[in-house]
């Protein structure tokens, strides 16, 4: 407390101590205030990078460690960020529906897992979760997902594999199982005790070089509130404490050489309640080397073919349309047809429903019971598959007319497909479209598009300062001309570099502007990022007056309100920096609103250069000229450095290349609309795993 007091008194001292400076300078003759400003700003600069030294040094004396009495804070907004993101996407799923798909699992039959013992018995790792007792192993014999929740919270060592067949809906069940653990910590009156579960896909990490320590700390970093400068530290810390429990998909996704070696690593390295999302014959294979010490293996049961009736029969009108009451009574009374072996999945029984709409005219489902055309069950999911980007496309009845076409749609889609494929992932964001270009392309495109951006920018505000700033309407004609010329020079050769440049080093997350949460910590980001910003602009000033045409801009300001004006003018654009470190999760935890909030903090902070490097014009031009010209090389600044501008120009290539859509933004958000795509946070991904292979299929595949 008395710690918390010496910040508040230092702080009034520095405050009283400048207020009282600027007032006796202020009162000085001019030419005794000029110097007395140089003076005071030196003086400032020094103190100023004294405290940015100070700073850097105790962030990383304290890198390390994060006050335990903050952890129950973080940890309550990280669960409220990660209820947004997983409630969403299933809804997405249509997992919170009135009548979903069942879920029943059972345990894996498989040589996937250590002695059951050692998952029940013995010395356990962890305790069971408040209210919910030891499991035992008749409890692990099968159950649904409603009984998946109590084997997560009472499993004495803390270790869960969910394995099943391709879309038998083991992500579902984890998501709903994660949902049931945010619900049941939120109820609990010591959610202290309960870690808070996090869901992360296994294709990025590399076991043979990264520690799972710390590629978990890297992905922790990810999530809205552990963004920033601290973010590290933080996850760390709640690793530490076990304040977090760890769901990881797609082990299977894996490349085949490391799948062993990740579940080796995870027997040694995971210190968190952990579950293990992966497919059954992967997950077989890889166990032939190592298996995932302590863990209990369940394996999803598929559903029958009275569950895909009576889930499509929910779904219709009663009485059902005829063409649907031929397949649900061929379901009910023929358990055995090929129809009803492969509507055994949530992937096959959701794609019937998207590819025969109710109100759809032409193709009706019971085509589906042609065993002349669909001799094998895995005939009818290819054609599923290949039916479900044009069913999604094709106009409807009393509906409005597509915004694409259903030839454009699948060009698009397969060309996400292919990209995905190439980079080994399932998700992808927005900001990751410039990566998909080949580097020298992207940076001749982006070079060529600064310099056409900063030459038409710069030379009309040059214009426009030109005309506010001449008297004379003769002089003014030949005065615009030239002044356009050189201008457009500076922001050209500007442009360009800041154009390669930036396409040299695409795909930054972007930047929002969102909660200050601790307010002592905000104290000492700001007087880093305060010096550094003024250094900054100083440095960029001296550039711009050697580079770009000689333009001579003053670096020590003519008087105090000029030096006043440029501090207040750094200090809003300190505020927004260090702002942006700390973001709103639900904000941030979808595409558009990420989006459109990293091109307001970045613009912002570009305006805010221009104003505050203008402040210290001392007449070696026209003040209107001056300011404008400062205005325009900020705001190219603040522009380069969003990811908006580059996802543009990918968009742009990618129309060119694929003939995609040319605002491809607007197609993924229709697609998600369509039930093609789903997002978690700002991540998209195909809805069906199964669709994105069969557009691009898998490379080993391709090989063979």
């Amino acid at each position: 407390m008395m710690r918390k007091w010496w910040w508040v008194v230092g702080a009034v001292m520095v405050v009283g101590g400048l207020g009282w400076w600027v007032l006796q300078v202020t009162l000085l003759d001019p030419t005794e205030r000029g110097n007395a400003s140089g003076y005071g700003q030196f003086v400032l600069a020094a103190a100023g990078i004294l405290l940015t030294l100070w700073q850097v040094g105790n962030a990383r004396a304290g890198s390390g460690r994060t006050p335990v009495h903050d952890l129950d804070g973080l940890t309550d907004v990280i669960a409220t960020a990660v209820r947004v993101q997983w409630q969403d996407a299933a809804v997405e799923r249509g997992l919170l529906q009135a009548t979903p798909l069942p879920i029943r699992w059972q345990r894996c039959g498989e040589p996937v897992a250590g002695p059951l013992a050692a998952a029940t018995g013995g010395r356990p790792g962890f305790e069971p979760l408040p209210g919910i007792e030891r499991v035992t192993a008749r409890q692990l014999r099968e159950g649904t997902h409603r009984t998946l929740h109590r084997v997560y919270g009472g499993l004495a060592s803390g270790r869960l594999i969910l394995a099943g067949g391709a879309g038998s809906g083991k992500t579902s069940a984890a998501v709903l199982l994660l949902l049931d653990a945010l619900r049941y910590r939120e109820q609990s009156v010591n959610r202290a005790a309960i870690p808070v579960p996090v869901l992360f896909t296994l294709q990025d990490w590399d076991p043979t070089t990264t520690p799972l320590q710390e590629w978990l700390t890297t992905k922790l970093t990810e999530l809205p509130p552990l963004a920033g400068r601290r973010g590290r530290a933080r996850a760390t810390a709640l690793l530490n404490a076990e304040r977090v429990s760890v769901f990881l998909d797609g082990l299977d996704e894996m490349p085949q050489a490391v799948r062993s070696v990740a579940l080796q690593a995870l027997s040694r390295q995971a210190t968190s309640r952990l579950v293990l999302l992966t497919r059954t014959d992967e997950l077989v294979e890889a166990a032939r080397d190592h298996v995932l010490a302590g863990a209990v293996a369940l394996e999803l049961k598929p559903l029958t073919a009275s569950d895909a009736a009576e889930h499509l029969v929910q779904t219709l009108t009663d009485p059902a349309p005829p063409h649907w009451r031929k397949l649900i009574d061929t379901l009910t009374d023929q358990p055995g047809s090929v129809v009803a072996q492969a509507l055994t999945s949530p992937l096959t029984i959701t794609l019937v429903r998207d590819v025969y709409p109710v109100a759809a005219a032409g193709h009706t489902p019971d085509e589906l019971l042609d065993t002349v055309r669909f001799p094998r069950p895995d005939d009818i999911t290819q054609h599923l598959l290949d039916q479900a980007i044009t069913a999604a496309y094709t106009a409807r009845p009393a509906q409005p007319p597509p915004r694409y076409s259903p030839d454009v749609a699948h060009r698009a889609m397969t060309m996400l497909a292919t990209h995905l494929r190439d980079h080994g992932s399932r998700d992808f964001v927005r900001w990751d479209l410039p990566n998909w270009i080949p580097r020298p392309k992207r940076i001749v495109i982006s070079a060529l598009f600064g310099a056409a951006a900063g030459a038409a920018l710069v030379g009309t505000l040059a214009v426009v300062g030109l005309s506010l700033s001449s008297s004379s309407s003769s002089s003014f004609a030949d005065a615009a001309v030239h002044g356009f010329l050189v201008a457009a020079v500076g922001g050209l050769g500007f442009g360009t570099l800041f154009g390669a440049a930036a396409g040299w080093f695409p795909g930054v997350r972007p930047t929002t502007v969102g909660k200050v949460s601790s307010w002592r910590t905000m104290w000492g980001d700001f007087v880093s990022t305060f010096t550094l910003g003024v250094i900054f602009i100083r440095l960029i000033a001296i550039v711009l007056v050697d580079v770009m045409g000689g333009v001579v801009m003053a670096l020590i300001f003519s008087d105090v309100l000029r030096g006043i004006l440029f501090a207040c003018i750094t200090l809003a654009g300190a505020v927004i920096a260090i702002m942006s470190d700390w973001i709103d999760p639900p904000a941030a935890m979808r595409p558009h609103g990420l989006w459109r909030a990293d091109l307001a903090v970045k613009l912002s902070l570009g305006l805010l250069l221009g104003l505050a490097v203008s402040a210290g014009n001392n007449g070696h031009l026209p003040d209107i000229l001056a300011r404008s010209l400062y205005v325009a090389f900020g705001l190219l600044m603040g522009l380069f450095s969003t990811e908006a501008w580059l996802v543009i120009l990918s968009q742009i290539y990618f129309r060119i290349r694929w003939r995609t859509p040319l605002l491809l933004g607007r197609f993924l958000e229709d697609a998600r609309a369509r039930h093609l795509l789903r997002t978690v946070g700002p991540t998209y991904q195909f809805r069906h795993v199964t669709l994105q292979d069969r557009l691009a299929p898998p490379l080993s595949t391709v090989d063979a």
